[in-house]
């Protein structure tokens, strides 16, 4: 986990001071990459998703200012990078509204969480595929 988290600061550090095509791609790969594992993820607990939202507004915030051109900023401010949003594609928890009291809600809540970064996964990949016919 440590290791991780060194490997993440070694790359948002050189993506933050010169952040070119294949910096933004390797950067794009990591946030696939904590994604997936959110998915995989028993529980995802708020901090995880704040964490993650922190980490998101700061990238949109350099990537805009960087020197990329128009057409792959475009493609990344295309990504859905909202994790609040409810009941995401799924209404086949709704039986757990009326049986299953305080579990059932954590239980809807923990499936629409990793149904969001199942979708912010599969968006950020498109994305990736768009963004390397482009380069």
């Amino acid at each position: 986990m440590k290791i991780a988290k060194i490997v993440k600061l070694q790359i948002i550090s050189y993506f933050y001071r010169d952040m070119k095509e294949q910096t933004l791609i390797k950067y794009l790969e990591f946030l696939k990459k904590e994604c997936l594992r959110h998915q995989n993820d028993k529980i995802i607990t708020d901090d995880e998703i704040n964490q993650f939202k922190i980490e998101i507004k700061g990238f949109i915030d350099k990537m805009k200012k960087t020197l990329l051109s128009q057409d792959i900023k475009k493609e990344i401010l295309n990504i859905d990078f909202n994790l609040n949003e409810e009941n995401h594609n799924h209404s086949k928890f709704k039986v757990f509204k009326f049986i299953g009291g305080f579990q059932g809600k954590e239980f809807r809540e923990q499936e629409n969480r990793k149904q969001r970064f199942s979708k912010l996964y599969n968006d950020i990949d498109s994305t990736l595929f768009k963004i390397k016919t482009i380069i």
